[in-house]
């Protein structure tokens, strides 16, 4: 028998291990300390224990000296009275002729729960980080659509309203100073009225598609409509080389182009307009500029419920572009519109056979 006086006691008292001794016939002769209570009582076969059930064979091995040793790693369960996991070693000693079993915490198996729990922790924080990213994805895209919309309803709803109300004030004034005039004015008003019509069932059929299907039209309709409205003089320099490149911010430049021509035709009286595209090449921008010699105003100050402006920066903004407006009273206004190069893809080079 063995002598529990020894330092392995010390140790099943400290309850560092635990410890049994199975004599040659698989009793169990002594046992000692927690990690072993799922052996069964004195003097009964330790292969009626659960974790040892089937092993006869492997213990009669160990007692011939094939083995030197087995181990069980990683024990745990209800049944066994194991909250934590334990590895159970058994080895034959020769001068006593029994079975030693040593019981100790395994540490490699909480160290792999350990790593198991903070990769599942880190695994959860994963899907609330990609869960918040998308939470910030959702609200970017219902403020840009908010954008659109407000955009959408200014360029169409209201410029068309603004310009109902001119032709009916001026219809007023025409039927106290030129009745015969009022005629004319009044078709002008319905002409308003119907192509303010046409644009919001436009706008309205926009909102329905996934996407935006913005009709681009080019600077040089644009420019003509313009001129056909209002007379004014209009100069256009746009250098040849930078046509595609204007063409590719199609949608972005006609919109702050036709709203800062709108702004002209209604509020600057301006004698002279000048819109000019030229090309940053130390940092690749596309710069636009409508400037007029009109009657300017305080930029610093806008009127309320004027979202023209606002619009034209949200929309240089959404291009990944800025628009800046300067202005003052009596010193006309210029519009900067600055605009990422797109290079659309070159030709593959061909590599010649020799």
């Amino acid at each position: 028998m063995i002598d529990f006086n020894s330092e392995l006691r010390g140790a099943a008292e400290t309850d560092v291990i635990s410890i049994a001794v199975i004599e040659a016939d698989r009793a169990v002769s002594r046992k000692f300390g927690p990690l072993l209570e799922w052996l069964p009582a004195l003097g009964a076969d330790c292969c009626n224990s659960m974790p040892l059930a089937g092993m006869e064979a492997e213990l009669a091995s160990l007692a011939q000296g094939r083995r030197r040793n087995i181990a069980l790693p990683g024990l745990r369960g209800l049944s066994l009275g194991l909250s934590e996991p334990v590895t159970v070693v058994i080895i034959w000693i020769e001068d006593k002729l029994h079975y030693l079993l040593i019981a100790m915490p395994d540490f490699s198996a909480r160290q792999v729960e350990l790593l198991l729990g903070s990769e599942r922790r880190a695994r959860r924080l994963a899907e609330q980080q990609l869960e918040a990213a998308s939470i910030e994805v959702r609200i970017a895209s219902l403020a840009r659509e908010r954008m659109r919309l407000a955009r959408d309803l200014h360029d169409t709803l209201v410029h068309s309203i603004v310009g109902l109300l001119m032709q009916i004030r001026l219809s007023r004034h025409f039927l106290e100073t030129d009745p015969s005039a009022l005629a004319d004015c009044l078709a002008a008003a319905e002409e308003a009225a119907a192509s303010g019509l046409a644009r919001a069932r436009r706008a309205i059929d926009g909102l329905r598609l996934t996407k935006d299907a913005d009709e681009v039209l080019g600077l040089e309709l644009i420019v003509a409509e313009f001129a056909r409205r209002i007379e004014v003089e209009i100069e256009v320099d746009v250098d040849r080389a930078l046509r595609d490149d204007v063409a590719r911010h199609g949608s972005t430049i006609d919109r702050i182009v036709t709203e800062a021509l709108r702004n002209i035709e209604r509020h600057s009286a301006a004698g002279r307009v000048w819109i000019r595209a030229t090309h940053d090449r130390n940092s690749g921008v596309l710069e636009i500029e409508i400037r007029d010699d009109g009657r300017g105003f305080d930029a610093t100050s806008l009127p309320a419920f004027h979202y023209g402006l606002i619009g034209m920066k949200e929309i240089a903004m959404l291009a990944g572009g800025v628009c800046s407006i300067d202005s003052g009273p009596g010193e006309g206004t210029s519009v900067r519109l600055s605009l990422p190069i797109k290079r659309s893809p070159g030709p593959t080079p061909t590599i010649p056979l020799r």
